[in-house]
Order: structure tokens, then sequence, then C-alpha cells
């Protein structure tokens, strides 16, 4: 606060301070200008006033006065007001209590007013509106709020730090309170393997570090750990439900390992543990999933047979071993074939994927050798290897066309038009069925014009004679063996020349007059000279007056082609003939001619008209060789046109043509023409050249995965026939491939190609001149693509040290899939990837071991076939051992909020059902049962697990009785009942219990059904019936007095079956209406009854009073018994991880009437498998002689005490 003022001389400043409201002034404490720290309040010499830390106790007016000598001195007046914020302590900050009792924790608040208290419990505000179990209430102070927060029944979740926050305008302030809650223990904890076989498994675990508690406030280190007496390891198969046939075995309280054995491989379990100490049991662990290790199949295949689909696939069909046998899932089978009864004992494997479990399986066998018979066995394999095989199934396959041609074709000319044809067969192995017969083909080597046929014989020798040929003419001879199936290959050709013969008569001859005595005999070769022509003969007879006189023979060389007869006489007839021969003799004539002299020599041509085909580029002669008289003149036309001087064209001093290096422009008529004044002769020489065909235009008609149709077709053949087709292709890059087509053909189709695969192909032709160019390339590409990846949750299979691949869902686009690469590394690892194989087979499963539990990888997957790759990346995290959420470990599903998740709305949701129903369905099964099931004798129930052959492997359920006795007199054996403990804790009052092992339900949770009915009651009606008996003064029904006054009337039992029935549809109403109770509270909140909606029955109840019958002398009730430690153990459901304590601190006393004796029952808990010990304390108000315990123990008494 600042104060200055002005005068002369300087005024001096001071401040004083109110005192309350009086008025008055005091000095504040300080020296002016001092400028001493340290003080709360500090002045200085300028005027001002500083408070370093404001308090309450600073609030009020402050007062400057400035006075320098001269006058009346002035003053002025500050009022300060001092807002205080909130301040939260609290008187303890440390609560230990246990679980399902009530606590009050409390805080101190000042601070000004308004002060808006709230509590939060771990962070998250306490709404006693939206849990019923929590309270708060809010009391006013002199300076601030006292406020209390109740938890009307503590739960495990209620462990934790409690904030006490108090708010106002000017600020907040909060203070902390550690709250413990006692329980028994909790579960154990990683409950993981620490060794894995076939047929046992090693478990280890650990205990909750939430079994000590926190007995004082010293920073949390001075923990009191209860000690677990055993460890309940309780498993079933992994298909099986929680029920109470699971095995179970007991553990030491002091050991965290064990050991399984009898267990089946390749089996999957679930097991869970229990751990259990004087509080009681705790909740079961979390669930462990493993499977044992696989072992070999141990028995074969079944039903394997073998049936021929071709002539080189076998079907095999099997049925899968008996479903115990196979040790692990199985991946598939292994078939074992080789040739049977063969002395090479080579066997072939192949890995078949698993198809079916059920029915029949079946395989194809590919790729055998045709017409073998095989020997199959089969054998089922896992991931340990293949089992035993399969007894041995005998399949054969079909006939087919051979594969050889005949061996050794060789042939010899028997004549001129025989020829002798022998060959031997295709080796055995290539025959591939029974020969029946072979097929001899054969045509001349040169082809006259391409529509020459070729011929055919058929025979069942392994020789043949062919008749009927070509004198001295080349054959081509070739061979083929057929089958049932079909015909084999042809043998590579072989040529064979047959003999000479006598040659025919030449083609044509004529006469020319060449001179008045003279005449030229012309003549052209045989068509058919069937050899070499060796010479002509010519033959000249003579005639006069149509007598012949005489015949003259001239011999030519082969090479003439005319012959001039000289000295003739024009008044004498001539005939002339000619005849051509060989080595073998002459052959036939000619038509005989006329030779007639004359004395006028006309222009002629000795030469004859004739077609030619010639090769290209070839010279060629044509001869013109004319007479006359007077001399001729002669003349070249081609195409009628006069032949012009050409390079490669020449005429000769002989009046022949040259032409030179002809080509196919060069086709036509060259015509010769002589002429003289006395006439003219021509000739004509068609002549055609013969060039290599044009290539083939050629056209693609299907495509197939594995074959492609082609045709073709040739414009042009040259002028000389087609000797054959080259199919030329290749695989795109790989190199060329030839074959061989023939010459008949226009279409082909080319097998055995690659899927998915593109080729080129050309075609090229050929003739006897030469070779066409190639066609134009076509590339085609075969039917099929590339794999298709699979997607992660259909191919990957988890386990925790391994995984599967499921090959199989791999989609091959058309082509088979060949092999698989396959790599994997550590998930955002830069480590190189390690190669598991770079060539896996196409089964259907492969796994890959070795992994570590819970860890993430990244698995390389690249798949082959002929079309190409497809590289797929899969990312994967192999399974935990302890905590097994998510399966198939491949993605984490988010966390979905929903209604259902809140517990304290499910809690009561589900209890205010539940409890309706039940209550509901209680008063009709009581109404309908209730008379007799109270006189059922309870003696078997009361058996401890010991009684049952010590074994701990039924799950255990407690459930809670009173001793009762039945309005009628009944037999000692039927005396002591048991009823269900009731549902609502305001029914439950401290009277005797004892502890009985029951059945677990499948979850976990405790079973409600013990005889399959369920009886309810009124406790607060046995507390009636009890004071009754004690001679307290109540008042009651005329039924329920009959009822408890033991007598045995029938009246007074319908009487008392009448009052509790209708005291018991009273309760059922009342609890209807019940809006919150203890144990509604209790559930409110992770309760048993949110998770398995059973609500675990436990109390503390008498119904019935106990008697000894009319000679013991005594009746009494249950009465309180004094405080104990002891407390009654508890379950939890499956998937509730807290746990519910209900106290039982109490002992029970039994007035046993006039000689008042209590005998003391002390409720005593102990672990399934162990007896039940209860000890029974007998106090009578004098000391207990013999006399007087004869008096006390009549033989119904003892039948009661016993018995009990």
């Amino acid at each position: 606060m600042s104060c200055n003022a002005d005068g002369f001389p300087e005024p001096k400043l001071q401040w004083k301070q109110s005192i309350g409201d009086s008025g008055e002034y005091r000095e504040l404490n300080y020296g002016i200008g001092n400028g001493n720290s340290h003080s709360v309040i500090e002045t200085y010499a300028n005027g001002s006033l500083i408070i370093s830390k404001v308090g309450r106790e600073h609030e009020g007016n402050y007062l400057c006065q400035a006075n320098n000598g001269i006058g009346v001195g002035l003053s002025t007046l500050i009022k300060l007001t001092v807002h205080v914020g909130p301040s939260v302590s609290v008187s303890k900050k440390m609560f230990t209590i246990r679980r399902g009792e009530r606590v009050t924790i409390a805080c101190e608040a000042t601070g000004d007013r308004p002060l808006e208290m709230s509590w939060r419990a771990k962070a998250n505000k306490i709404d006693p509106s939206y849990d019923i179990r929590y309270h708060i209430k809010n009391s006013p102070l002199a300076y601030g709020v006292l406020s209390e927060l109740t938890i009307l029944q503590t739960a495990l979740t209620d462990r934790g730090e409690y904030s006490c926050i108090a708010n106002n305008a000017y600020g907040h302030d909060r203070s902390v309170v550690n709250l413990q809650v006692q329980e028994p223990p909790t579960f154990p904890v990683n409950l993981h393997v620490m060794d894995l076989g076939s047929r046992s498994v090693t478990l280890a675990w650990s205990p909750n570090d939430q079994d000590s508690v926190i007995l004082g406030g010293g920073g949390g280190n001075n923990r009191d750990s209860q000690p677990i007496s055993n460890y309940i390891l309780q498993y079933k198969k992994s298909g099986d439900v929680w029920h109470e046939h699971n095995n179970q075995k007991l553990i030491p309280g002091d050991r965290t390992t064990a050991q399984l054995g009898s267990l089946k491989p390749a089996q999957s379990y679930h097991i869970r543990l229990y751990a259990e100490n004087h509080l009681g049991t705790s909740a079961p662990s979390d669930v462990l999933f493993f499977q044992t290790d696989s072992e070999v199949p141990s028995a074969p295949p079944q039903d394997v047979t073998a049936e021929p689909l071709g002539s080189q696939q076998l079907l095999i069909t099997w049925r899968a071993p008996v479903r115990d046998t196979w040790n692990g899932e199985l991946l598939g089978y292994t078939i074992t074939y080789q040739k049977h009864n063969s002395p090479n004992r080579v066997k072939n494997n192949t890995k078949v994927s698993s198809l079916r479990t059920e029915g029949l399986n079946d395989f194809r066998l590919i790729d055998l050798e045709k017409y073998t018979q095989y020997a199959i066995t089969i054998s089922a394999y896992n991931v340990k290897g293949d089992g035993p095989p399969s007894e041995v199934a005998l399949g054969h396959t079909l006939e087919d066309a051979p594969s050889a041609s005949p061996k050794s074709v060789s042939c010899i000319a028997l004549t001129a038009q025989n020829i002798q044809i022998s060959w031997q067969s295709p080796p055995k192995e290539l025959s591939h069925g029974i020969i029946q017969g072979y097929k001899i083909f054969y045509e001349p080597v040169y082809l006259e014009n391409e529509y020459n046929g070729r011929e055919t014989k058929i025979t069942s020798a392994q020789s043949t004679v062919l008749h009927g040929l070509h004198p001295y003419t080349n054959y081509s001879v070739q061979v083929l063996a057929f089958t049932r199936a079909g015909e084999g290959n042809l043998s590579p050709a072989v040529s064979c020349m047959t003999e000479e013969a006598v040659p025919d008569a030449p083609e044509r001859v004529k006469s020319i007059v060449s001179s008045e005595s003279s005449v030229i005999i012309s003549w052209l070769p045989p068509r058919r000279p069937n050899g070499l022509i060796t010479k002509y003969n010519v033959f000249i007879r003579v005639l006069e007056k149509g007598l012949e006189l005489k015949i003259i023979k001239e011999v030519l060389p082969a090479h003439n082609r005319h012959f001039e007869a000289k000295d003739l006489n024009m008044r004498e007839v001539y005939e002339a003939w000619v005849t051509a021969s060989t080595r073998v003799g002459q052959g036939p004539s000619t038509p005989v001619i006329k030779l007639i002299p004359n004395t006028l020599v006309p222009a002629a041509i000795i030469s004859f008209s004739q077609t030619l085909s010639v090769s290209w580029r070839a010279d060629i002669k044509l001869t013109c060789v004319f007479v006359g008289s007077p001399k001729a003149t002669a003349e070249w036309k081609v195409l009628n046109t006069r032949l012009k001087k050409h390079i490669r064209m020449e005429v000769g001093n002989d009046n022949s043509l040259s032409l030179r290096n002809i080509q196919r422009p060069n086709e036509g008529n060259y015509s010769c023409v002589v002429r003289n004044p006395i006439g003219s002769d021509h000739i004509t020489y068609q002549l055609f050249v013969q060039v290599p065909p044009s290539a083939p235009i050629v056209s693609v008609n299907s495509v197939h995965k594995n074959s492609v149709s082609v045709q073709w077709r040739v414009e042009d053949i040259g002028g000389a026939p087609l000797k054959g087709f080259t199919l030329t292709f290749r695989r795109e890059p790989a190199e060329w491939e030839e074959l061989q087509l023939d010459r008949r053909i226009n279409s082909y189709v080319l097998e055995n190609l690659q899927c998915g695969t593109r080729y080129q192909l050309t075609i090229n032709t050929y003739n006897r001149i030469g070779t066409s160019t190639s066609s134009e390339v076509e590339s085609v590409k075969t039917k099929g693509d590339k794999p298709i990846a699979p997607t992660t949750q259909n191919f990957i299979r988890l386990n925790t040290t391994s995984i599967t691949l499921d090959l199989s869902s791999w989609e091959d686009g058309g082509c088979p899939i060949l092999y698989f690469s396959i790599e994997f590394k550590l998930h955002e690892s830069s480590t190189e990837w390690i190669i598991v194989s770079n060539k896996v087979e196409t089964n259907a499963r492969y796994n890959i071991g070795d992994l570590d539990p819970g860890t993430a990888y990244n698995l390389r997957v690249t798949a082959h076939n002929n079309a190409g790759s497809t590289h797929k990346e899969f990312y994967f995290k192999t399974l935990d051992f302890v905590e097994i959420k998510n399966e198939l470990g491949l993605a984490e599903l988010p966390n979905v909020q929903t209604v259902f998740t809140d517990a304290h709305l499910v809690a009561v949701i589900v209890s205010s059902i539940f409890g309706t129903i039940l209550a509901l369905i209680g008063a009709l099964i009581c109404f309908k049962n209730y008379p007799r099931n109270r006189f059922e004798s309870s003696e078997n129930s009361l058996r401890s697990p010991r009684s049952t052959g010590g074994k701990a492997s039924q799950p255990r359920e407690r459930f809670y009785g009173t001793v009762r006795k039945s309005c009628q007199q009944s037999p000692p054996e039927s005396v002591i009942g048991l009823e269900r403990i009731p549902e609502y804790s305001e029914d439950i009052y401290p009277y005797a219990t004892f502890h009985l092992p029951e059945h677990e339900n499948q979850s976990g949770n405790i079973s409600l059904s013990h005889t399959g009915k369920s009886v309810n009651y009124d406790s607060r009606l046995a507390v009636e019936s009890t004071l009754c008996s004690s001679g307290t003064k109540v008042k009651r029904s005329a039924a329920s007095s009959s009822c408890v006054s033991g007598t045995n009337s029938s009246q007074n039992m319908e009487s008392c079956d009448e009052y509790n029935h209708l005291n018991t549809e009273k309760r059922q109403k009342r609890r209807s209406n019940i809006i919150k109770s203890e144990s509604e509270e209790y559930d409110s909140l992770n309760s048993d009854s949110e998770i398995s909606g059973e609500r675990i029955k436990e109390d503390i109840r008498c119904s019935q009073e106990v008697s000894g019958g009319e000679d013991s002398g005594f009746t009494g009730a249950w009465t309180p018994c004094p405080p104990t430690n002891a407390s009654l153990s508890r379950h939890k459901s499956k998937s509730d991880h807290h746990q519910r304590n209900m106290p039982s601190d109490r002992l029970t006393h039994i007035n046993l009437g006039k000689a008042q004796p209590n005998i003391q029952i002390c409720p005593a808990v102990y672990p399934t498998g162990n007896d039940i010990k209860i000890p029974l304390i007998v106090t009578t108000a004098t000391p207990l002689t013999a006399n007087s315990s004869k008096k006390m123990t009549s033989p119904n008494s003892r039948e009661h005490i016993s018995k009990f």
C-alpha cells in the first residue's frame, strides 16, 4: 500500500493498524525504514507498506499519518480485506481394511466460504449417485468443512489413493489418503511354459505382488506376506469347457514350478492356476494356452488304391489315419512310388498337401512311364516327419502310342519295281504297349508335281516287299509302329533306288526333207528312261510295191537327237522308227514314220516344241536346228515380240538361244521362226523358272495354357512341289528351336509350352530349288498369369514359437506354382533377411520354427510360376505363452467403448434383473419342493475331498448352511440338512456356518446347483425361531410357535410348512422391492455378478433348533460366537480379477437346555483335498463329569453330535 504526502519541511509518514472494530489503532511492530526483510510487514521512507505474505490476521483498517510539525497532521484510512484459499488436512494418511468391510475416510478443509468439496479415487471423481457404494457427507466447521467419504462395502478395486479436494473462488487444495484392502491371495502371475515336450510340460509362475498387505504407513516398506498353502493347477483341452471334471493337480505353496504328464502330442491345452491360503482361494490366473510338441504320426493312411487315368497318370485315393494317431496337425502325405518288380529299385517321393481329414483324399501322379506297373505306398507327415507307410497298392498306367520309331530300317532293290524293307521294333520301354503292327510310307524322292501322293502299306511283320514301283526311281521310305492307343513316330527316311529297266519309247519322232535324196529323222528322249540311256537305235525299212526289201539299223550315241538318212531313191518307199536302250536292253519303238524325199526343201525345224522347267539362276540353251533350200532365215521371239539384244540372252551361230542366270521374270514362251520362199516353220519353248517358294502367311487360331494352334498358307510354291515346312519358335528370350513338318499339312498345334509365357514363332517352307524366307514373326502369350498373393489372415497360422504357412492360399493365376522363396527378419530391423529356403515345394503348408514368443516379424514370400514371380511382404507377431488375447496375432483391435464396458452400470443392471429372476424362480421351487427337500440328508455333501480318494481334481464351491430340526420327529440320519445360503447381506446373521467343497461351473465361478433345486428361506424366520426357543418374547403366528415347539403332531407339521412357505413368500416379495442393500451395493462395482451373472451365495444362518429328543433333557438354539480371525473363502468369475471376502469372525454356541453347556463351533476353511476340521468346545456352568456327560449324551443326542 502506498501513502504519499507533500510539505515543507518534509512530512514524516507513520502507519498504524486498527485493533478489531474498536476504532483504535496500534503501532506496527517494526521500525520505520529499518528495511528488516524478515518482518512480515515492512514500511519504507517513501511511504510504501508491504506485507510480503498476507494472512487472515492482516485483515482490517490501516491508518497512514503524515506530520511535519507545522499545523495539524494529515491522515488517510485504507481497508484491507484478505481472501483465504482452501487448505485440506487429514488426520490419518493410511487405512487398512478387510475386503467387504465398511470404511470412512475424513478430511478437514479451511478457507473462505463457499467451499466445494470433492473426492477422487485414482484420479477419477467419485459420484455417489453413480455408484451407490459410495456416500459423501460434508459438515460445516467454524472456518471450513469436514468431508467424510464412506465406502459401504470395500472391494479389491477400492485399493489405492483417495484425494480430498477443496475448491473456492481463491484456489484449491488436496490431501491424499492411501487405502489398503486385505483379501485372500490374488491369482498367480507370469504363468508360463519352461519346458515343453510332446507328452509333458513344465510350468512356472510367480506369486502375485499384491499378496502383500501394508500394515503401517512407514513408506510402504512394512509388508505382511500372506503365506500361500497350496496351488491348484487346473487344465483341460482347448476344445473343452471348464467344468467339474477338469483335471487338477495340487502343488505345495512353497513351489513355483510343476510338471504335467500324460498329455497327448500336438494337443492344445488351456491351463489356469489358483492360489490358496488361510483366507481362501484366489481367482484363477490368466488362462495359459499351449500346445504340446508333435510326434510323427503313429499310423498309416487307410484304404490306399491306384487307378489309371491315362498313359502317364494314376489316380491315388486314400483315407486319413485315425485322428488320435496324427500326433500333430497333418501337413500332408508322402506318396512313394516305384516300378513294380523292376531291378532298378529307385523310389520316387511326392509331397502332397493335406486335403481332407474326413472322406477320401485323391491325388494324381503324373509324368509316369507309359504302360508301366507301379507300387505305391503313402505315409502321413507333420512337422516332425513321416509316419509309417501304408500297405503297397499296385497301379498300371494305360497304353499309349510308341514314343520311338522302329530301329534299323533298311531297304534293298529286288527288281526294277520291287524293294524289300526290313526293320526292328522300337525299344520295349518306349513301345508303351503291345505293338499291333507297322505302317510303311514311301514315295519318290523327286516329285514331278505337288499332287503326287505318298503311298502306305500296313504289316504286322518286321519286313515287307513294296511292289509296283517305278524303275530306276529313288524312293524315300519311313516306318512307324502303332499300338491300340495310336501311332508312334516315323523312322528317319531311307532312300532306295529301284533297278534299271528297258526305257520307254522316245517321246516324239518326225521326218524332215533335207534334199532330194535325204531325209532327217528327229526324236525326243523317252519320258521315262527307266535307267541311263546308252544308245538310240534308228531303223529304216525299204519297201517296194508294198513288200519289205530290207531294214537298215543305225546305232547312235545317247546324246544324238536326230539322224539324216541319205541316198534315198524317190521311187522307193521308206519307213523308219526309233528305239532307246539302257544297259538292261532296248525299249519299245516309236510309231513308224514315212521318209519321202523331195526336190523342194521348204524351211523346217528339226527341233521340237517343248515345255521346260528350269531352276532359277541356271543357264539354258534353246536349240533351233532348221533346214531349207534356198537357205532359210531364223528369228527368235519372246512373248510374241522380236527378241532384243540383252546381256543375258544371246543367239549363237547354230541359231540356239542362250539364257544366262535365268530369273523368274524370264518365264514365258520363246518361239523360233524360220522362213524361205518355199515355206516356213516354228517351234515354241514354254519356259517355267522354278524358284524357292514365297514366305508362308501365318495366323494364330487359338491359345491355351500349354499350347498354341497356328495355320498358314503359301501363295506361291515357286513352280516346284513343296518338300516340307520348318516351324521355328522360342520362349522369350531363350534360343530358337526348330520343328520339321510334313509338306501336306497347313496347320499345327505347338504343345508342351510353358503357361503364361510369351513365345515367338515363324514358319518357312522349301522345295527342291531352295528355302523360302521366314514368315513374319508372330508373338503370342499362352494363357495364365503370375501368382496372386493371399491376405495375411488366410496365409499365416500363428503359434508361440512357430508359424505355419498355408501355401495353398496362393492363387496360381492360371499357371501352376513351381516353388516358393521364403525369407524373414525381425520387424523394423535393419538386419539382413534370413533365407528360410530358396526353393520350397508347393505343399499346402510349410512350418517355420525357432521363433521367439510374442515377437513381431516381417515375412517375405516370392511365388514363382512360368508366367513370372510375385513378391509379397507380410507382418505377423507370434503368440505369447502367458497372455494369448488375440490368437490371430495379426492386428490389434481398437478398444471399443460401449455401455457394456461400464462395470458400474452393468453391475446395477445385471444385479437387478438377475436378483429378481432368482427370487421368482426360488419362490416357485420352494413352494413346490420345500416340504420334501427339508428332510433330505446332507451327509453325502459333508464329505471332504479326502473322502473321495484325496483327489484335488474337482473344482470347488462353498455352501453355507445350518443344523436344523424338523417339526416332525425323524430318524437320526435325517436330522441334519443343508439349505442354500441367502442372496442378500441383510439376510446374513451371525450364526454358525461350515464350509463344504462342491463343484464349480465351467467358467470357474461357483455353481449354484447342488441337488438341482433351489431352496429359499428367510433367515429372519430362523432368528424368530431361535429367540422363541430361548425364551425370548417374540410375537409370531401359531404356526411358528407350533413349529418351534418340537411336537410330533401332523397338524403341527402342516403348520410349520405353511408357516415357512408364507414367510418365504413375504421375504421374496420384500426382496423384490429392495432398492439398495449392502449386497447390491457391493455388486454394483467389480463384483462377481458383473461377469458370471451368478451371485455368490455366502451366508451365516440358522433355521432350526437342535434337540436331543425326549430323553436328552436339552433343547437349544444357535447363538453368536465370540469374534475370531477366521474368514470364509470366496470365488470369483473367470474374467474378474478382483476378490471379495465375506467375514465370518464368529464362533457358535449351542445352548443345551437345562445343563446349559455351550458347544462352540469355530468355522475353519481348508483347501480342497484336506480334511475339514471343526473344533468342538463344550462348556457348562459346572464342570462336566462323567455322570453329567452321561446324562447329557443320550443315544439320540450322541447320534446328533457325532454326525454333525
